[in-house]
């Protein structure tokens, strides 16, 4: 069991900035496997050079994918196909919906990955599908550019262009903020290793700072 100190607003409205909320170490954890809405902590994968992926600082979202899920957003609202009810706050979520997109490309925050399609955008994209070990994906001019971080960060070689098929060695999560206009996430660096996660949230009964 570890205690975190929530740095920004990213959570908001479900985690406020300062608040200490506990987490269980996922390997300690009776319930091991991570799913949709869960909220979890992580080193988030910062990307140096071409090919390798290292642990950046640790960041505390919400899963919106699991390994294997097909994912995306409309208007603003995420979704995931094997879930009956919402991921995330839908109020936050409404919010970004009416939110005009000159406000975001004044922050630099409209485009999202793979930053090659002029039709995705922070408010639409996707789907996408989370990668997962043992799941052979096709490459063409689109999928090399959004699994290209994690194509070579398995291989430990830059992507060769002309490669047409790559079968995933792990298990990958996407996660985003509740505060969905306002959260440094999955749809602008991608995809999660399954062995950066460092736990989960179990409750938010925690004393302010």
């Amino acid at each position: 069991m570890d205690y975190y100190t929530i740095a920004t607003p990213s959570m908001s409205p479900t985690i406020q900035p300062g608040q200490r909320v506990r987490a269980v170490k996922l390997l300690s954890c009776s319930r091991q496997k991570i799913t949709p809405n869960d909220i979890i902590f992580f080193n988030v994968p910062t990307h140096e050079g071409m090919k390798e992926m290292t642990r950046g600082e640790v960041y505390c979202k919400r899963v919106l994918g699991t390994p294997g899920d097909r994912i995306g957003a409309v208007d603003g609202h995420c979704w995931n196909d094997r879930m009956l009810r919402p991921v995330g706050v839908v109020e936050e979520q409404e919010k970004l919906r009416w939110m005009f997109d000159g406000f975001f490309r004044m922050t630099d925050s409209y485009e999202v990955i793979p930053f090659t399609d002029s039709d995705w955008n922070i408010k639409n994209w996707g789907p996408i599908i989370v990668p997962a070990k043992g799941l052979t994906m096709e490459l063409d001019d689109f999928t090399r550019e959004l699994y290209r971080k994690v194509i070579e960060y398995e291989t430990g070689e830059p992507l060769e262009e002309s490669l047409m098929e790559f079968t995933f060695r792990g298990n990958y999560y996407f996660a985003v903020g509740d505060n969905a206009m306002s959260s440094f996430d999955s749809r602008y660096w991608g995809f999660i290793p399954e062995d950066f996660i460092i736990g989960i949230v179990c409750d938010r009964r925690i004393r302010n700072k």
